[in-house]
């Protein structure tokens, strides 16, 4: 009788093809009413820290995605405050500058890499 498997054998791997770049169409802007209900999401989460120490130094990822936010809604975004009492009130203006033109157009930002 036969053995059922059989000795494995080497195989080259595929060389890795060059990435193209997408032909796939541009996303349009996200509705304004999504981005400031995450724009008040990420205050509630900055107010929970800045309660818990207001004057701690905030995570990058937290003033980046605020930055984002307000990049999407075309306003002034938060720059790079020293302390979660700074960044809170930082996006409080940017829910404000949004908030005075609702007519506004956003903006289309490409997902971060």
């Amino acid at each position: 009788m036969a053995p059922l498997a059989t000795a494995p054998q080497a195989h080259a791997a595929p060389a890795p093809s060059p990435r193209r770049r997408s032909r796939a169409k541009p996303k349009p802007p996200r509705m304004r009413i999504v981005v400031i209900s995450e724009l008040r999401g990420l205050g509630g989460l900055v107010l929970e820290q800045a309660l818990l120490d207001g004057a701690a130094e905030p995570q990058a990822s937290l003033v980046a995605w605020a930055n984002r936010l307000a990049m999407e809604l075309d306003v002034a975004g938060v720059g790079s405050p020293a302390t979660y009492r700074e960044l809170m009130q930082s996006i409080v203006a940017i829910n404000r500058r949004a908030s005075a033109d609702p007519g506004r157009p956003m903006v289309a930002v490409p997902p971060a890499a």
